[in-house]
């Protein structure tokens, strides 16, 4: 009878301890979903202000060349996330350039990424309930064929906005705009995964 109590009381206690572990794992599933649909909106909500300052910008050249930049832009870049991780930004323009150049492959009409947007959500949307930090690069367009990757030739600019969260994760969008004249609109817009 004893041998039948002890038995029993293992068999119960690796139940026990398989519904803690799979418990623990749905949590964990459901933290990282509400973060990553969080850093979702926290990147479409920058590409939209990006936008919106865009057209306050006046030309797209001077965009591209960096003399015209966002009102959001922090005063480092290499801030501190929530978490306490550091985030290079630097190091992230230097991956996007090179990610372009071995998919573009256009000479002199490869994309120029610049940095044009970069800002804690919280700071931007003044809430201290956004976590995330974002970051807009701003690039000339692949259907220009000037030869300069710093002039717009055709009122078209390619766009990246990223959400930076906790634990290395990210979230972006990729977009194409169009100006005309003091407007700024979507013409593409893509979740990049």
């Amino acid at each position: 009878m004893l041998a039948f109590a002890v038995v029993a009381t293992l068999v119960l206690g690796a139940m026990g301890a398989g519904l803690i572990t799979v418990s623990n794992t749905e949590a964990a599933i459901a933290a990282n979903y509400r973060i990553s649909s969080e850093l979702a909106y926290a990147a479409e909500a920058s590409a939209s202000v990006a936008i919106a300052d865009l057209a306050h910008a006046g030309s797209l050249t001077t965009v591209l060349t960096g003399l015209v930049r966002s009102p959001f832009c922090d005063s480092t870049l290499s801030p501190v996330l929530s978490s306490g991780e550091r985030l290079d930004l630097a190091a992230q323009t230097t991956r996007l350039q090179a990610s372009s150049d071995a998919f573009a492959q256009r000479g002199a009409d490869n994309p120029w990424w610049r940095l044009y947007l970069y800002q804690p959500l919280a700071a931007i949307a003044r809430t201290p309930l956004a976590s995330s930090y974002v970051a807009v690069w701003v690039a000339d367009d692949a259907a220009e064929a000037d030869g300069d990757a710093q002039r717009d030739s055709n009122g078209l600019i390619a766009m990246r906005a990223e959400a930076f969260g906790p634990q290395g994760m990210q979230r972006a969008i990729e977009a194409t705009l169009a100006a005309d004249g003091s407007s700024v609109r979507l013409v593409s817009w893509r979740d990049v995964r």
